[in-house]
């Protein structure tokens, strides 16, 4: 997270993630901080200005998790931000996101159409961000038989504004299982998403034990 950090700090932090691991990730580098920056000559560099995401990868790097698939949902136009930031990290790491825009329950035929739309995808998870009083999450987590990470988003009016509303509304959730992260963290979604893309990625491999056979 480079919020709150000097531009030495970032560039530190980022050089030595990318010569461990080979892709260092910075979330919240607004563009002021972007150009202030040292980025090694030798990364492959990409920013996403939306989510305010840095990306850098060594050229012979390798995405884990290439076969994942996450849907990501925005409620509305005004909830993008936050939800790129999320699938930006999800492709950086080779995980297939299909996106859904504008989907909020005041128009509940959108909402269906992206739900087949998702059903076709078959994805490991989908994200879906919403502010104001953070109901289609909710919906849509009824809908789908995949893991839904509600994200909370500060939009909207008075505590919808804050979050808190879209917050407590996806806890208070009567709909069983919906997973949420804290307001705008689009960042804790995409962990989450990718956590269950590991587990769903590894069932689908072959066992390396033999079956017992019977004669």
């Amino acid at each position: 997270m480079a919020e709150g950090k000097t531009p030495e700090q970032v560039s530190e932090a980022l050089e030595a993630l990318l010569r461990s691991e080979g892709i260092a990730i910075a979330s919240r580098v607004d563009p002021e901080l972007l150009d202030d920056l040292e980025i090694p000559e030798d990364a492959d560099v990409e920013y996403d200005e939306a989510g305010r995401v840095l990306v850098l990868k060594d050229p012979e790097y390798e995405p884990p998790y290439r076969g994942g698939r996450v849907g990501t949902v925005a409620a509305g136009t005004s909830d993008l931000p936050y939800l790129s930031e999320c699938a930006t990290v999800l492709e950086a790491l080779g995980i297939e996101v299909h996106t859904e825009i504008d989907v909020g329950v005041a128009g509940p035929h959108r909402l269906l159409a992206a739900v087949r739309r998702l059903r076709e995808f078959r994805p490991h998870a989908v994200v879906a961000a919403a502010g104001m009083d953070g109901t289609m999450p909710v919906v849509l987590n009824a809908m789908l038989d995949v893991p839904v990470i509600g994200l909370p988003t500060p939009v909207g009016y008075g505590l919808g504004g804050s979050g808190e509303a879209a917050l407590l509304g996806m806890l208070q959730s009567c709909s069983p299982g919906l997973v949420v992260v804290n307001v705008a963290n689009g960042i804790g979604a995409a962990a989450a998403a990718v956590k269950i893309v590991r587990v769903c990625l590894e069932g689908e491999k072959p066992s390396k034990k033999p079956r017992n056979s019977r004669r």
